[in-house]
């Protein structure tokens, strides 16, 4: 979508969007049950994950993020939320830590604060301390979604050489007209992908055919960039017709809202450091479960018709940070 077709869908909607969101979704998984049919560690045998919870995150083990929780129990890893500040010690008994939207305390009251410069969600200590424990051999998962979100990573994410943008990804046939719902199609096959392309990496392999993924549905999120010359996997890579925005407030947007295309982006990434590996993402919802209470408690993560390979491709994720 160029620059003056995009101002003239947003003039016509003056508008203040949800877009789709995490920032909409509803808390809890609803009636939706997470299954895992063949688990790849016996119950509570699996590498230890701690989830962040100590950096005020969106999401949360029993909040927002309770439904990538129930997979990685489900697989058999040992899951349980970190509130500690990042040191040599709280990581000390963790093999994958996730992070996943977390805010400054600044931005963290309610989402009326979320508007830009979002400050650091990390001191510098804490990101030299997650730094030195991956390369000693421990794996990151740092997700960061759409606007004010990035900005707050973007400290932790130069620390691995990813230039986190604090904006919003949009498909090509996004109309910000009420009911359009902004889902992002990662596909490995050409065509029409209304979004982009999934890469063929291990984890869109697995560790058998019948773990392999055709595509992965994303709802928003950011796009970002890798710093120049520097090792690193592209997973999912936004194409032709994809639009970037740059609002100072997360949900209002209009003409004169900074845009460009959004085509060589990145949506996801992976790359190893030192002895260990990290994985950044730039949307959220898809790795969970969640509904949109905007728009008739439309479904986010895995419970979205048109998601279903994502509990996969999350697994397999998963299973590579763990060098499985």
């Amino acid at each position: 979508m160029n620059n003056k077709k995009l101002a003239s869908v947003l003039l016509a909607a003056m508008v203040t969007v949800p877009a789709c969101a995490t920032t909409t979704s509803i808390v809890g998984t609803g009636d939706y049950v997470v299954k895992v049919e063949n688990p790849t560690y016996k119950k509570g045998t699996g590498p230890r994950i701690s989830i962040d919870e100590g950096h005020n995150n969106y999401q949360t083990m029993e909040h927002r993020f309770k439904g990538f929780a129930d997979l990685v129990q489900g697989d058999g890893y040992q899951a349980k939320p970190l509130k500690a500040t990042f040191t040599a010690s709280s990581l000390a008994n963790t093999d994958i830590l996730v992070i996943c939207n977390a805010l400054n305390a600044k931005n963290a009251p309610s989402n009326k604060d979320w508007v830009l410069p979002a400050p650091s969600a990390f001191t510098t200590e804490e990101i030299t301390a997650v730094k030195e424990w991956v390369n000693a051999g421990g794996s990151l998962l740092l997700i960061s979604d759409h606007m004010p979100f990035p900005s707050a990573a973007a400290k932790l994410g130069e620390a691995f050489n990813v230039e986190i943008q604090s904006n919003f990804a949009f498909n090509p046939y996004f109309t910000f007209r009420p009911g359009d719902m902004n889902l992002m199609r990662f596909y490995q096959y050409p065509g029409d992908k209304q979004g982009g392309t999934l890469l063929n990496t291990p984890i869109v392999k697995g560790n058998n055919p019948s773990e392999a993924v055709p595509y992965v549905i994303t709802f928003t999120g950011s796009a970002f960039r890798m710093k120049p010359g520097v090792p690193f996997t592209p997973v999912m890579q936004l194409g032709k017709g994809t639009t970037i925005l740059w609002p100072t407030d997360y949900a209002v947007m209009g003409p004169t809202t900074p845009s460009a295309g959004g085509d060589g982006l990145y949506q996801g990434v992976i790359m190893s450091s030192g002895k260990g590996r990290v994985a950044v993402f730039g949307e959220a919802s898809m790795f969970s479960v969640g509904y949109a209470d905007w728009e008739n408690n439309y479904p986010m993560g895995f419970n979205n018709p048109e998601a279903n390979h994502n509990q996969q491709f999350v697994l397999n994720l998963m299973h590579w940070l763990s060098n499985k």
